[in-house]
């Protein structure tokens, strides 16, 4: 199963849409290869990475149709199988960018930047030189918006991508064991996830032991040992849609103060997913955990990594980890389509730390998780 052409098409002219009611005359949208959400959207295109650098630069200019960028070896295949015609290699945009805005030259034109963020310095000089007088608008808030809520189409690929996530994580819970190399762990998961037809939205996260009281690390060659913690974040794509799942094994000879920290964690999660409603300040998901992990003494294990970006979880899509972010700031509303990994991370205990993941969809109603 894919995103259809049409749907593509719906999702372009929509941006169009918006285009024209922000005053915007045109509209570049960046992504690159390893965060290629933005472009992807449009084009159902993922450049593959690390043979080049290889982006997507879409150019939405008035009415006329679009034109994409693309990495010069990827272009051999994006002009194959985008839906957009016109496709041109990236490395040449000091060439191309005078004819593919030739219609707003010297108009005094408003352009707004979507993934200014991740743009180079190098490629936006090259379009302010032939676009001086042009006004360059960040406005990567426009695609948020629409991102953020998915199509029934993109909720049936990342129910796949789940249902493999799934299936992946409780393979492990029968593999791994004490002797095994984070590294190792990682092969496991990964082979039976590529075996069931997924790619990898991410690299793979697993830590054991110490190393758990990061809240982000590669797989090292460390042994698992007796009574360590063994955390695995794992994230397949179907159809370029992500799932995000995390789950905690803790290894036989444990202490009975990291068995309960961490059944109180899954309690804790059990409890507050389902009380999630649409129509709600995001910002309740942060203020229910703590709710829990406050009395019971695990505050301290908690807020330092709750508070930051993605502290209680973020939206989930073409990309692992997109917009919005859950934290105690978040103040906008869940809305129905919204889907968003809801996460659980405990630091600092005796021996280590702990996550749990996993990736529900906001409905009318409620969640489906």
């Amino acid at each position: 199963m894919q995103i259809q052409r049409e749907e593509l098409i719906q999702r372009t002219e929509r941006m169009r849409s918006v285009m024209h009611e922000n005053n915007l005359d045109a509209l570049i949208i960046y992504s690159d290869e390893y965060r290629s959400g933005n472009g992807t959207y449009f084009t159902n295109y993922k450049p593959f990475n690390l043979i080049e650098e290889s982006p997507q630069m879409l150019c939405l200019i008035g009415d006329l149709p679009p034109t994409l960028f693309i990495g010069r070896l990827n272009a051999y295949s994006a002009v194959k199988t985008v839906w957009i015609e016109d496709v041109r290699p990236i490395h040449r945009l000091d060439e191309f960018v005078p004819e593919v805005f030739n219609s707003i030259i010297n108009t005094n034109a408003r352009i707004g930047l979507i993934g200014d963020n991740l743009l180079p310095l190098s490629n936006y000089r090259v379009i302010e030189r032939h676009l001086g007088d042009a006004e360059f608008v960040p406005c990567t808030n426009l695609l948020i918006e629409l991102r953020q809520v998915k199509s029934d189409n993109e909720i049936a690929l990342m129910r796949q991508a789940a249902e493999i996530d799934d299936e992946v994580l409780a393979g492990l819970l029968k593999k791994i064991h004490i002797g095994q190399t984070e590294t190792q762990v990682a092969a496991e998961a990964e082979y039976i996830g590529r075996k069931m037809g997924a790619d990898l939205g991410s690299a793979t996260v697993v830590m054991s032991g110490p190393n758990t009281n990061f809240p982000a690390w590669g797989p090292s060659d460390r042994a698992i040992e007796a009574g360590d913690f063994v955390l695995v974040d794992f994230n397949p794509a179907v159809g370029n849609y992500c799932n995000d799942g995390g789950v905690t094994v803790l290894m036989p000879g444990a202490s009975t103060e990291k068995a309960d920290a961490l059944a109180f964690g899954h309690k804790v999660i059990k409890e507050v997913i389902p009380l999630i409603q649409p129509n709600t300040v995001a910002s309740t998901i942060y203020d229910m955990m703590l709710a829990r992990l406050e009395p019971a003494g695990y505050a301290d294990n908690f807020v330092p990594y709750a508070k930051g970006q993605r502290g209680v979880g973020h939206g989930v899509g073409l990309d692992v980890v997109e917009q919005p972010d859950l934290t105690l700031d978040s103040d906008f509303d869940l809305l129905p389509g919204m889907t968003l990994a809801i996460k659980l991370d405990l630091h600092g205990l005796t021996g280590g730390g702990f996550r749990i993941e996993c990736v529900i969809a906001i409905t009318e109603s409620g969640v489906d998780p």
